[in-house]
């Protein structure tokens, strides 16, 4: 990669008087000429050609010939050239629109750097720098980003900020710096350098840092605000769309969610306490196969209710729905119940869902309606219809019959399942490869055997990493296996080993749509009753 100009950033922190002598005294221009083949500033700054505009920034290209620029901003004093090096030798400007050593990296903020591609920015049009950062983050398909993957420092120290701020300020004032790079930042006192985000943004990273692609709340960027249980591989019925009839996943069977006591309930407990611990939008109890045959499915519902956790939904065929099961389901205050119906008339109900009375399980439905609606209960009931051949001339038949009734019709296309089943054709505009997939943002999964499980289409186990009484979702969401796997995603370099490399299922899971959003829409709705 050719040398790029080198432009110091003034807009948010202009230096002054204070500022300058911590250049003065860190040999801050010196070690930013190093970085490129000129150094230039965007506002005014004694250090090198001041850049005002757009247009003075554009003919800076011209007449260099880079192909793109790096950004370091007027505070950071702690810039690590040498690092920022490293990454820079990584940026491909002809395939890459924007490079960062900032956001999703296991680096402290402000010791990397930012870099844009010239051919980026003139299509941007962006007023400034900081502007083409920003649209890039507000508007990222079609774009390519590149993330600095060496995994340098532990997640506690990527949540600092070596910026010189207010707090950093005071405390170099009182204490000699071994060296100004991270290394010599690392070797301060810490406490309460905590990275503080400037701006509230659709997504942010572990940090809460604003990013084209990342968690959708602070919130969830602590801990994961979507928890899944698919608490038994076990169904009574074989659809002919789902891999639990396709494909057994181990081979073994029966199996429910347990520990290696077969004691169930102590791996739910103790995921249930945890959860509590912190915000929780939504637990959802699924299954690879069906919910309702887990022995101590009402047990763990009532857990739930009693901690406060959710709301909690479940997800079921309907089959085994009898009137004491849902009397018991309405007990325990669940807040969704999501009927997989799949059809709207008998023979291919019967044809899709085998094993299953088309009678019967459209009966306990609606007598589960009628039960929540005779005693004011505020669960919310959704039916969900997975498009595919048998069934697809049906669609609005089943959208007209049950919308009256229920709160949600949820309309699916289906997916691959990891390549289990041949999905729908789906077309979703974004990378000309593809976006990264929320799945690793969004939610986790707790499988049948108790394992933090990433997927929640993995009906293959490929993407499980450890068990939850070894480590707790905390643990795991900010530990090496979610980092690693995020990375690739975002890098979109997908190691060849990954169930994520052939996958084709990120093109059904587009960041605008996803079943945590239609719960959320339902959940508000019944805060506002």
């Amino acid at each position: 990669m050719q040398a790029g100009l080198v432009l110091i950033d003034c807009s948010l922190t202009p230096p002054d008087g204070e500022l300058l002598a911590l250049w003065k005294r860190s040999r801050f221009q010196e070690r930013v000429a190093r970085l490129g083949l000129e150094v230039l500033s965007w506002g005014p700054s004694p250090l090198g050609p001041t850049l005002e505009d757009r247009a003075a920034l554009t003919a800076a290209l011209d007449r260099s010939g880079a192909d793109h620029f790096v950004v370091v901003d007027a505070d950071q004093i702690f810039l690590d050239v040498d690092l920022a090096l490293a990454g820079l030798a990584d940026f491909d400007p002809a395939q890459i629109d924007s490079f960062t050593q900032w956001e999703h990296c296991r680096l402290p903020v402000g010791v990397g750097v930012r870099a844009l591609a010239t051919r980026t920015w003139r299509e941007l049009g962006a007023a400034s720098p900081r502007e083409a950062f920003a649209r890039l983050r507000e508007d990222p398909a079609g774009h390519h980003f590149g993330y600095d993957v060496r995994h340098r420092v532990s997640y506690a120290h990527s949540l600092l900020d070596t910026r010189a701020r207010k707090r950093l300020r005071a405390r170099l004032g009182q204490t000699d710096v071994a060296s100004w790079d991270m290394a010599g930042f690392l070797a301060l006192d810490h406490t309460n350098l905590r990275y503080e985000p400037d701006e509230l943004a659709p997504r942010v990273d572990e940090r809460r840092m604003p990013a084209p692609y990342g968690f959708e709340s602070p919130e969830c960027a602590e801990f994961p605000t979507y928890v899944m249980f698919d608490i038994t591989n076990v169904c009574n019925a074989r659809c002919i769309h789902c891999p639990q009839g396709i494909k057994d996943e181990d081979g073994k069977r029966p199996a429910f969610l347990r520990n290696r006591q077969h004691q169930s309930l102590e791996v739910f407990r103790r995921v249930i306490d945890e959860c509590a611990e912190h915000t929780v939008n939504f637990v959802r109890i699924t299954a690879d196969g069906e919910p309702l045959v887990h022995p101590d499915l009402f047990t763990m519902l009532e857990y739930a209710r009693d901690k406060g956790v959710g709301p909690v939904g479940l997800t079921t065929n309907g089959s085994l729905l009898t009137a004491e099961r849902a009397q018991r389901l309405l007990d325990s205050h669940l807040g969704v119940v999501d009927f997989s119906l799949d059809a709207a008339r008998e023979k291919t109900f019967e044809e899709v869902r085998v094993g299953l009375s088309f009678e019967k399980t459209r009966g306990n439905v609606e007598r589960f309606i009628a039960l929540r609606n005779a005693q004011g209960a505020a669960t919310k009931v959704m039916v969900s219809f997975v498009k595919q051949a048998a069934n697809v001339d049906e669609v609005e038949e089943f959208r007209d019959y049950w919308a009256p009734r229920v709160d949600e019709v949820v309309i699916r296309e289906m997916i691959s399942n990891v390549g289990l089943n041949k999905p729908s054709a789906i077309h979703w505009p974004g990378w000309d490869a593809r976006w990264p997939c929320a799945h690793f943002f969004r939610r986790v999964v707790i499988n049948h055997q108790g394992m933090l499980k990433a997927c929640p289409i993995d009906w293959e186990q490929r993407t499980v990493n450890r068990s939850v009484a070894e480590a707790g979702l905390y643990e795991q969401w900010h530990g090496d296996f979610y980092w690693s796997h995020r990375m690739q995603h975002l890098n979109d370099a997908i190691v060849e080993s990954s169930a994520c490399k052939l996958c084709p299922d990120w093109a059904g899971t587009p960041w605008e749509l996803g079943y945590e959003k239609i719960i959320e829409r339902l959940v508000d709705s019944m805060e506002a009753v």
